[in-house]
């Protein structure tokens, strides 16, 4: 991947601006975190993130069922 020297801003040799956009930010953090990696291993951090899913999603449910059971 090429270097985008868009800003004017040095900080230990890396050219930063504020105004790149979040879509190729997140492209470059995926890209560094996993694609680099020599034996990536994501079924760790995707079962801590449906876990965590799941958690968030659980008493929305819980509430749905206790109000059909109101009636």
């Amino acid at each position: 991947m090429q270097t985008l020297t868009l800003g004017h801003n040095h900080r230990n040799g890396q050219l930063l601006n504020s105004t790149t956009s979040m879509r190729l930010r997140a492209f470059r953090f995926i890209s560094e975190r996993y694609m680099q990696r020599a034996r990536p291993n994501f079924f760790a951090e995707l079962f801590l993130f449906a876990l965590i899913v799941l958690t968030a999603i659980w008493p929305m449910f819980s509430l749905a069922h206790a109000l059909s059971l109101r009636k």
